[in-house]
């Protein structure tokens, strides 16, 4: 994993990673920004896997076909456990998952995440 990104570089990260990256940031330095505070409660609250595991994850999930890399990090990032919760990831979108593909879903965010 690179040292430093920057919002540039225009790459995706999971909230595993920003809790991963922000913990280590807080004991390097003596104090976060404000944004960066609010980012690390946030990525604690809500980050469900660690970091190798949501890695993992996003890389299964990435081998679908039908998974854009967007909506792998975004699977990854809310672990959903009902097929109902897979469908209103992708509500906005213009891809269809047919039931198939959210057993798929399932199974793989089953395989890392156990509720």
């Amino acid at each position: 994993m690179p040292e430093e990104q920057s919002f540039e570089e225009g790459r995706l990260v999971s909230l595993a990673e920003v809790k991963s990256m922000l913990t280590r940031a807080q004991q390097e330095r003596e104090e976060l920004t404000y944004e960066q505070k609010l980012a690390l409660e946030h990525s604690l609250r809500f980050a469900k896997l660690p970091l190798d595991k949501t890695e993992a994850l996003i890389k299964d999930l990435s081998k679908f076909d039908f998974m854009t890399e967007p909506y792998a990090y975004k699977v990854a990032d809310l672990c959903p456990v009902e097929a109902e919760e897979v469908r209103a990831i992708f509500a906005k979108s213009r891809v269809t998952v047919g039931d198939d593909q959210v057993a798929q879903i399932l199974e793989a965010v089953g395989k890392y995440y156990i509720e």
